[in-house]
This record gives structure tokens, sequence and C-alpha cells, in this order.
């Protein structure tokens, strides 16, 4: 199977469809009530929405999800991460040290609700986390110079 930055492609692939799964059950089953009221959309609002952006929202949301996958791979790679708890914690620190400030670009700047971002970023850091531990087994000891 090719590799992916070190990363076997199936590990990207099973990453990338368990952290758009996530999203799915994090969104759409556990924080939904929250997720509109923190939004200030009613749910008829949120269903208009998705049937307005039809398929794109889907194909939109797994792209996205697999450029983030793609991006931990590379800095797993660069940082010559294999073990489980290493991937787990650089990805952890990226969630932190990266994404919840671009997310915060939205709060200052745009007045998304400090809890809408709240949300977002718990999503954002399991789903790192998550990826970590899925990459890390399929990542060999010699990634780097594959």
């Amino acid at each position: 199977m090719p590799k992916i930055f070190g990363t076997n492609l199936l590990g990207i692939l099973v990453a990338t469809v368990a952290f758009y799964l996530l999203g799915y059950v994090w969104y759409s089953m556990l924080f939904t009530e929250m997720w509109l009221a923190f939004n200030g959309i009613s749910e008829a609002d949120a269903i208009a929405q998705a049937e307005s952006m039809g398929a794109m929202m889907y194909i939109g949301g797994i792209v996205i999800t697999l450029l983030q996958v793609l991006g931990l791979a590379y800095i797993l790679n660069h940082a010559s991460a294999s073990v489980l708890l290493t991937c787990v914690k650089i990805c952890a620190l990226i969630a932190v040290l990266i994404a919840l400030p671009m997310m915060m670009y939205a709060h200052i700047y745009e007045g998304a609700s400090h809890r809408a971002v709240g949300l977002n970023f718990g999503h954002t850091l399991v789903g790192y986390i998550l990826v970590g531990a899925i990459l890390s087994f399929f990542r060999g000891k010699d990634a780097i110079g594959d």
C-alpha cells in the first residue's frame, strides 16, 4: 500500500472517515441543540441550509476533513512520530496551538459566540486526538525515510 507522508494510505482514509463520522455524531446527535442555540439558528434554518447546499455539504466536509488529516500526517512525519502517545500529544498540541487560535478569529472579528467556538474546538480536539491515535497504527518506525 502506498504511503503519504510516511503513513499508509489506508491509515489516511480510516482517519478521515473516523474524524468525519465524529463530526456527524458530535453535531447531529450529541450537541445538536447546543449547536443551534450557540449559532442562533433554528432547526428549520439548518435543514434549509443543508438542502440548499445539497451534496456539496458532504463533499466539502470530507475534503476539509481529509486536508486536516493530511496536515496532521505531514507534521507527524516531520516529527518522526509513530508511537501512539507521541502522535496523540502532537495532534492535541496542534489543536490547542493552531486550530483554537484560528477558531478564535470567528469570535473576535466575526461575532461568533464563544460557546460556539468552544463546541467547535471540543470537536476539533477530540477529532485530532482520534486522528493521531489512528495514524500511529499506520506509521512504521522508519516512516520518515519512506
